[in-house]
This record gives structure tokens, sequence and C-alpha cells, in this order.
């Protein structure tokens, strides 16, 4: 693995262990495969959970041998990897909150990158998170990839969600040294006041509005400095809201990533997204990396 590229050399992958996690697995996986990284998997078993296994079997059949939780987690996640192929070092905990635990691992692991699913997806694409994504999203210092899409290669093209801020800067740069082969394009909704106003001030008044976007548009990939150059990225700006926006931009071209920053601010040692941020994870209809403002206490 080159570190020179930017790359982790450890992934913890994130699993509850039901079907939802497959896809995060599949993409652990690729990344782990492409980056050499080494893949730790990582479960944590409520402490509710192993007591009422235990209620449930006190009277148990004269062939039943035992089993808990733990063990019964532990086995799922080694015949998951086997059947693949890799191996991966294995983390099941007990106990403890789910997200902080799982942060204490990807610490003792050394890992650069924390891989999950999605709680479910509701009928009308809105992606419900779950505690513990959420959590995550919220709190890690590490870049969280949430993956909703199946695998079917490298990521190829990815949408940087920016309103021109340092933290969406450094988001940028993350995940241009993460996903160095990816198209870029950088999305940008912006907002225009014109109630009220007569057609000939509005139209002078939007017009104004989009020079301005692109300008500062322009000027922010320039300071980004891809990889490819700044010649090399889309500027996407527009009105309305960033999370229409990139559905809609999602729904005409081959996006499979999308980035956002989250806004960092110190609040009884959590760290909140941000609304556009949360509206954006939860909408997404692409897999959604998440980077923390590192100026974020």
């Amino acid at each position: 693995m080159s570190e020179s590229k930017g790359w982790p050399r450890s992934i913890l992958l994130a699993s509850d262990l039901d079907a939802r996690s497959d896809r995060a697995l599949d993409r652990a996986l690729q990344l782990a495969r492409a980056w050499d990284a080494r893949l730790v998997v990582a479960n944590v078993v409520d402490a509710n959970a192993v007591e009422a296994h235990a209620m449930l079997v006190r009277d148990p059949p004269d062939w039943y041998r035992g089993s808990d939780p733990v063990h019964a987690a532990e086995k799922q996640l080694r015949d998951d990897a086997a059947a693949r192929g890799v191996d991966v070092t294995l983390r099941v905990e007990q106990g403890g909150r789910v997200a902080e635990r799982l942060l204490e691992v990807a610490r003792e692991e050394g890992c650069g990158l924390v891989v999950t699913g999605v709680a479910r997806l509701e009928p009308l694409g809105r992606l419900v998170l779950g505690s513990t994504v959420d959590q995550l999203a919220r709190r890690s210092p590490l870049p969280v990839l949430v993956v909703r899409r199946r695998t079917h290669g490298p990521y190829r093209r990815m949408a940087v969600a920016s309103d021109w801020s340092a933290a969406s800067a450094h988001a940028f740069r993350t995940a241009a040294a993460l996903f160095p082969d990816a198209a870029v394009s950088v999305l940008h909704g912006y907002e225009a006041p014109l109630a009220g106003l007569a057609d000939a001030a509005r139209d002078q008044l939007r017009a104004a509005a989009r020079s301005r976007a692109e300008a500062e548009g322009r000027a922010f990939i320039a300071a980004c400095e891809p990889p490819g150059g700044a010649s090399a990225v889309s500027l996407v700006a527009e009105r309305g809201d960033p999370s229409l926006l990139l559905r809609l931009y999602a729904a005409q071209f081959p996006v499979d990533l999308a980035v956002v920053a989250s806004r960092g601010r110190s609040a009884m040692a959590d760290v909140l997204l941000g609304s556009v941020a949360q509206r954006l994870l939860e909408t997404s209809p692409v897999d959604m990396l998440v980077v923390r403002d590192p100026g974020a206490r």
C-alpha cells in the first residue's frame, strides 16, 4: 500500500450482522483490496441481548450445547469473511454505548476510515440512519463512509457538496486523497432572495447571484488543488437546496459517491452535522462520505 496516496492502513467496518450490512461489507472488502489495507470488522453486542438469550434458553433441549450472542456474532463475521476469501481482524465487543465503543476500536486498531451501512430506506427514499450510524457520522474524527448502494467496482465519480468553507475544502481534499482516480464535481446550492421583485430586477439579481457563485466556486476548486488540476473538476452552482440539487444531479449523471463536511461544534462532547449535511446524508441517493471539520472540538 502507498501511504503517499493518502490511503489508510486499516479500515473499520461497523457491522450489525443483518442483511443491511452486506452492502457495507462488500464495499469495505473492495476498498481493502484496492488499498492493500487491513480490514477490521467490529460488532458491539448489547449486554441486554446476552441476558435475554440466557433467559430464553434457561431450560434448553438435551441436544443443545450452548451458545450466546457474542459467539454467534463472531461465527457469523468469520463465515462472511471466509466466504469472500479475505482475512480480517474480528472485534466482537460487549456492552457500552455502541458508537463510542466502535470509535474506541477504530483508535485501538489504527483505522483511518469507518465504513457502515444504513438502518432502512423509507418508501420515498429517505435514509433512516439509526442511532449508531447517526452518532458515528456526528462524532467520528475519522471519515465515515455510509454505504447505500451495491458495490460494482471502485468509485468512478464523486460529487462534493460545498459551501466554500474551510471544512468543505478539507472534505474535498480528504475525498480526493482517498479516491484519486474518481472524477469530481463540486455542487453548491445558493439562495437569491427574489420575493416581490419585478421580472427585470429578479432576472438581474439571479444572474448576479449565479455569477458570484460560479466565481467563488472556481476560486474554491483552485484553492483545493485537486490531483488532476482545477480544470478537471466540474462546477455545478444552482439556486436551491443542496440536498435536492444532489438528488437531481445524481439522477442525470453517473455519480456513485457524495461527499459532505460535518459541521463541528462543541456541545456536551457531541459534534453536530449541521442541518444541510444532515439533509444530504438522509436523502442522498448514493453512498455518502462524511468528513469531520478539523476545527471541531
